[in-house]
């Protein structure tokens, strides 16, 4: 599938520019073309992707000067126009794409050869590990007077807290979706008791634009949780169980709405905690680990497309703690990361070794205990 969409890609290219011939170069030709680049980088709106390309890439064919060639970019298989560079920041126009990136020799020095990247997956709007102000792990925590806090960091410190809000106590339920309404931005969705949702679009900089009702009835859920893009279409997307224990996915629109909900399990009420750290295995599809009442932590793997592939047991013991999460990559090493509140109110970080497992866990605060919510 990989080579086929390559193909396709270049025949795309070719079409839409002519500078991006096809043609081999010459069997007399003294250059070698070297290998397919790659497309390193994640797929997220406001993300970078970066061409890695082999240091012999079409080297010698320009008279011995080294590489003479071009990078082009495309979307979905078309010309993206005016993007000819090693690097492409992700725009909001790319969500739902698969981006490519294809090398062409110069066709006078080099007899016009393309190599072409594997696609991306579909580019995602910025998911929850994108936090609210850009950085790669932040936390909001609520305390028994309505506040809430924003958790930030710089490096490897912590920054200040400061407070983002009032009144938050008037909700039974909170959490992040990521950037929900297609504004690149993170928010957050909120419950009051009678079962109202609303969305708090978030500003970039922690603060919050006025709140939008975009459900009601909500309260027939016992959990609801964000694995991110969960249906590969891009957009961030809602699970929510009912008590009895039927899990729906809720799709979101992309613009702060709703597609049509779809069934995508039964049975999960013998969890009591749900966990979206997004794409847990490294294979570029979003996952959730759940916490079933004795304590075991299971990893249930998303296909890409609205549903599952297989679960397995990941943990033991993970009764301890009183809360627990995931909200992006913590030390920076390209994985996501879960924390915990202990029964002591320490945080504790459980660091993925990026491959459905642990490196190591540490503590990195104290005093989470006394909060109503962390998310």
């Amino acid at each position: 599938m990989g080579n086929f969409r390559r193909r396709m890609a270049a025949a795309l290219l070719t079409a839409a520019v002519a500078v991006v011939a096809l043609s081999p170069l010459p069997a007399s030709g003294a250059s070698s073309n070297g290998p397919d680049p790659v497309v390193i980088g994640d797929a997220f709106v406001g993300k970078t992707l970066t061409t890695e390309i082999g240091p012999y890439t079409f080297y010698g064919c320009g008279g011995g000067k080294g590489p003479d060639f071009t990078v082009y970019w495309t979307r979905d298989g078309f010309l993206v126009a005016g993007e000819t560079g090693r690097s492409y920041l992700l725009q909001q126009d790319d969500t739902g794409a698969r981006m490519a990136a294809h090398l062409t020799a110069s066709k006078t020095a080099c007899g016009g050869e393309t190599l072409h990247s594997d696609e991306t997956g579909p580019v995602a709007a910025p998911n929850r590990a994108n936090g609210f102000t850009g950085r790669s792990f932040e936390l909001l925590a609520r305390g028994s007077d309505g506040s809430l806090m924003l958790y930030g960091r710089t490096g490897a410190a912590w920054d200040a807290a400061r407070t983002v809000g009032w009144g938050w106590n008037v909700f039974n339920l909170v959490l992040s979706p990521g950037d929900f309404n297609g504004d690149g931005k993170g928010d957050v969705i909120a419950r009051d008791s009678a079962g109202t949702l609303y969305l708090y679009a978030g500003d970039g900089t922690g603060g919050w634009k006025p709140a939008q009702t975009i459900g009601k009835g909500w309260n027939i859920f016992d959990s609801i949780v964000s694995p991110g893009d969960f249906n590969g279409d891009g957009n961030n997307d809602i699970l929510a169980r009912e008590p009895g224990g039927a899990l729906y996915l809720y799709p979101g629109n992309g613009s702060g709405g709703w597609l049509a909900r779809t069934a995508v399990g039964q049975g999960w009420q013998v969890m009591d905690t749900l966990l979206t750290p997004g794409d847990f295995n490294g294979d570029g599809k979003v996952d959730v680990l759940a916490r079933d009442r004795s304590g075991y932590l299971y990893f249930y793997g998303g296909n890409g497309a609205g549903g599952w592939t297989r679960s397995w047991l990941i943990g033991v013991g993970w009764n301890a703690l009183k809360a627990a999460g995931a909200a992006g990559d913590f030390d920076n090493d390209g994985f996501p990361d879960v924390y915990g509140v202990d029964q002591q109110g320490r945080l504790v970080i459980y660091y993925s070794d990026g491959r459905t497992g642990w490196r190591t866990s540490q503590v990195v605060g104290n005093g989470w205990g006394g909060f109503t919510a962390i998310f």
